[in-house]
């Protein structure tokens, strides 16, 4: 097996690896590796969904279907990432997957099943790095504040539409689903690293913040981590597969293929209690 770092805060490309028969004492070199680098990237790697399954599984239980997100007729755990002619993908936002749950994911694992020839790349930071770049004043304030995570980027979106009563979907699902509030700044559970949890997509302010305040300190984060020195860009190829830490990072598909066919499949699994979040009762 070999593993090449894509840059020194984040990344590696993992080669002469099958990922459908992974002795233990390689898994365990593949993990230590995601715990390092935080995504890695594979190539010609033919899963079946049995197998996709059957690797998601060996990082953990996986989450239980997605509440607005297409999937596998066979399997519900397999969420299905799809653009069609007539059908192109909405508006991309930088995010970590599901922080609007209570326990939001550890990992994910997707699986390239075709995709454009040119155009389609996915971008990960390392919220990690962001974190350690703030100066002592900024983690001192950072640290004492919470921040409110829900669903509202889903509305309107292609995920939704209107039910037989003339109800969004996105609204009536996320009454199951209500805001949650975390720690602005969380300690990941494996590495010990501080994070800087938030997100464009599903961080909607700062608990006890005035609006503008807290849109005006969160948009001056959220450009801090769009800078490139903290991210990686990965370019698909039929058979690729990116596996990367939920609790570390966010990511960004880049949209820029119109409606040129493409379709991954992810399973993602379960994150730890310890990171959970509370209600928010305002």
């Amino acid at each position: 097996m070999k593993i090449t770092p894509v840059n020194e805060k984040i990344g590696a490309f993992v080669e002469d690896v099958n990922l459908n028969s992974l002795a233990i004492h390689e898994f365990e070199t593949l993990y230590q590796a995601l715990l390092r680098h935080k995504v890695l990237f594979f190539r010609d790697q033919p899963l079946s969904t049995e197998e996709h399954i059957a690797l998601g599984q060996r990082f953990g239980a996986l989450e239980p279907p997605h509440p607005f997100f297409p999937h596998l007729t066979d399997n519900d755990q397999v969420v299905i990432i799809e653009t069609a002619r007539g059908n192109p993908p909405s508006k991309s936002y930088w995010h970590t997957d599901m922080t609007w749950q209570v326990v939001p994911p550890k990992c994910s694992i997707l699986h390239a099943q075709f995709v454009p020839e040119q155009g389609g790349d996915t971008i990960w930071c390392d919220m990690a790095g962001v974190w350690a770049d703030l100066s002592a004043a900024e983690q001192s304030e950072l640290r004492s504040l919470e921040t409110i995570h829900a669903l509202h980027a889903f509305e309107d979106s292609r995920y939704d539409h209107l039910d037989a009563n003339g109800e969004s979907i996105v609204i009536k699902r996320s009454r199951d689903y209500p805001p949650i509030r975390r720690p602005m700044m969380q300690v990941h559970p494996e590495t010990g690293q501080e994070v800087l949890f938030i997100n464009e997509q599903f961080t909607r302010s700062i608990i006890n913040w005035s609006e503008s305040a807290s849109q005006l300190r969160l948009s001056a984060l959220f450009s801090k981590a769009r800078q490139v020195q903290y991210q990686v860009r990965f370019s698909w190829q039929k058979g690729s597969v990116a596996i990367w830490d939920n609790r570390a990072t966010q990511h960004f598909a880049v949209t820029d293929y119109g409606d040129t066919p493409r379709r991954l499949h992810r399973v993602t699994v379960q994150g730890e209690p310890s990171l959970a979040g509370k209600p928010y009762l305002p």
